[in-house]
């Protein structure tokens, strides 16, 4: 169905952002493809962000709203509107493994074909998108794991999914990331997908 595993440079830590700021430690987790937050963290001002490290910057709401678009066609199930929002070189990252194991869909093709498989086969019915928080973020410098600046989302939300009339509630955490065209080529995504499992009885990604 179009999934390719393949691996990722090691991880480096980054000692440079103070621990008490919680939004940039969530934020530098998710993109460097850590365990994120499962909680909503408030966001810091611009001018201290940019005290922080001066190599980030608030991003406009433009960026936002055009993920809130994408994520919603996404939770609706209508992977064709979703997969317009993505540039042709896409590449979808499961919260399963860490970084150098995670499962990738490479392609919008791929990533279509798999998402409509799912639906077909997993007895899902419903899902859900409330409670959603957007952080339209700048990487000026390189962001390891990624390897990318530019603009990056980050997405923190409640889903209820519906499988076979069985609830599965989850806070979800997505990171997105668009390319020159505002096209969304990256898609990195974090949740607990052990009552998916389940519910699913059966893990689709082993």
């Amino acid at each position: 169905m179009g999934i390719i595993v393949k691996p990722q440079n090691t991880m480096k830590f980054l000692n440079v952002i103070p621990k008490h700021h919680l939004f940039f430690i969530g934020f530098l987790a998710l993109l460097s493809g850590c365990a994120s937050p499962t909680e909503n963290k408030p966001a810091v001002a611009e001018e201290e962000m940019s005290a922080m490290n001066p190599n980030y910057e608030i991003a406009s709401p433009e960026y936002s709203e055009l993920a809130v678009k994408s994520f919603t066609s996404w939770i609706n199930l209508d992977f064709e509107g979703w997969t317009s929002t993505m540039s042709d070189d896409v590449i979808f990252y499961f919260p399963d493994g860490d970084a150098g194991t995670r499962t990738e869909l490479v392609g919008k093709e791929a990533v279509l074909d798999w998402w409509n498989n799912w639906e077909q086969t997993s007895g899902i019915q419903s899902m859900t998108y409330s409670n959603h928080v957007e952080i339209p973020v700048i990487a000026k410098d390189t962001m390891t794991y990624s390897n990318l600046t530019g603009v990056f989302v980050i997405s923190y939300f409640s889903n209820e999914l519906m499988y076979n009339e069985t609830s599965v509630k989850l806070r979800m955490n997505i990171a997105v990331h668009f390319n020159s065209d505002n096209l969304i080529d990256r898609v990195y995504s974090y949740y607990d997908r052990s009552k998916i499992i389940q519910a699913m009885g059966i893990n689709i990604l082993e």
